[in-house]
């Protein structure tokens, strides 16, 4: 067993070197490419910070269905200029992107888009496609932002976003995956402001108490582990994902804590607004399910630490909200990627299953 432990530990090591230096790169390409408009970003991003401009780092846009597989940036539209219907509006925020720094300049419009891409590009194609029928009920509307920023922060500004964009009037449902949950679950807080529009959160996985992967402590078991922790979650974001041993149904873990997490929790028991939260987790059976060879490696690292149930980044606990959420629901074999409709074929049968029972439960919602 300790053979087996140890080997599955050293694939680990050696997987994650890889994931390092791509992301070094990915991280250096981006820093290469905007740097000539350093100046001027600095400068945009202290007037957000003012609150006297949006934060240039996050938008809203609108989606247009077109007819090709290959999503055309020009299907994307800014918020402001997609044409208002009476129909139901789906918004999807994304989770946690480690290739951007909260110092790195503002990104433009096309690697917003891409950003929007990597998380979501199969739920466009089911979207366009008239899967649940979701196209002949919905508008659908896309969010994204610096994910290296507080998730504090983040809240404050999509609800900033979703107020100017929509009137008390509308019927709006937003889908969230990971981190994306988190940011939701701040722009709804009592803390922030009401929006009475947003009738019901779906959660996709996401790390509602947080993650192994961005605590410390669990970091701190291997030398190696902790200085790649450090630069994938040495954010305040990234920070923000780190696990507490707060909440209902909680596995302890050593040395855990999250107090942005604690207080933002506790808040939502106080005011009862998980009623408007139904969680999806991903329970992978075996660690040999996903389709992302570290998914596999993580979920049998979790495994090794207590937590028998996870999509290979978030414990299932944590995902489901201690059942404390209005409604939880299991989806097997999925691992955190899959969770976001990112299967390697759009006609994945679970990529395809899952989109339409989101739709589903949206459509069938009492809210």
């Amino acid at each position: 067993m300790f053979r087996v432990r140890r080997k599955i530990l050293s694939s680990f090591i050696l997987f994650l070197i890889g994931i390092f230096v791509f992301q070094s790169c990915i991280y250096d390409f981006y820093r290469k490419e905007f740097a000539s408009d350093k100046k001027k970003n600095y400068e945009l991003l202290i007037l957000a910070l003012l609150g006297l401009l949006p934060n240039p780092n996050q938008k809203l846009f609108g989606f247009a269905p077109g007819f090709s597989r290959n999503l055309s940036d020009s299907q994307f539209v800014t918020a402001d200029y997609f044409p208002k219907t009476g129909k139901k509006k789906l918004v999807l925020i994304h989770g946690w992107n480690p290739a951007e720094r909260d110092s790195d300049p503002v990104t433009n419009d096309e690697k917003k888009i891409q950003n929007i891409k990597n998380t979501f590009s199969n739920g466009l194609i089911h979207f366009q496609e008239g899967r649940g029928s979701a196209t002949s009920d919905f508008d659908l509307y896309l969010y994204t932002y610096r994910t290296s920023n507080s998730i504090l922060v983040n809240g404050r500004q999509f609800h900033s976003t979703l107020r100017s964009n929509f009137s008390d009037s509308d019927q709006v449902y937003i889908i969230a995956h990971s981190m994306g949950g988190l940011v939701t679950r701040v722009a709804l807080s009592p803390e922030t402001g009401s929006l009475p529009f947003v009738r019901l959160v779906v959660t996709l996985a996401s790390p509602q108490f947080g993650s192994p992967f961005a605590t410390p402590s669990f970091l701190n078991s291997n030398p190696f582990l902790n200085e790649l922790g450090s630069y994938l979650v040495g954010t305040q974001g990234g920070s923000e994902l780190a696990y507490t041993n707060q909440g209902a149904g909680q596995p302890p873990l050593s040395g855990a804590e999250n107090l942005v997490l604690d207080t933002l929790n506790q808040s939502y028991l106080s005011s009862g607004l998980n009623g408007k939260f139904v969680s999806f987790a991903g329970v992978m059976s075996g660690c040999n399910v996903g389709q992302t060879a570290y998914y596999n490696i993580g979920c049998n690292i979790l495994n090794g630490a207590g937590f028998t149930q996870s999509d290979g980044i978030v414990p299932i606990n944590s995902a489901r909200l201690g059942n404390l959420s209005y409604k939880q629901i299991n989806i097997a074999d999925c691992d955190h990627s899959m969770m976001a409709f990112q299967t390697i074929s759009p006609d994945d049968v679970k990529s395809l299953n899952l989109f339409t029972q989101v739709i589903t439960e949206i459509r069938n919602s009492p809210f």
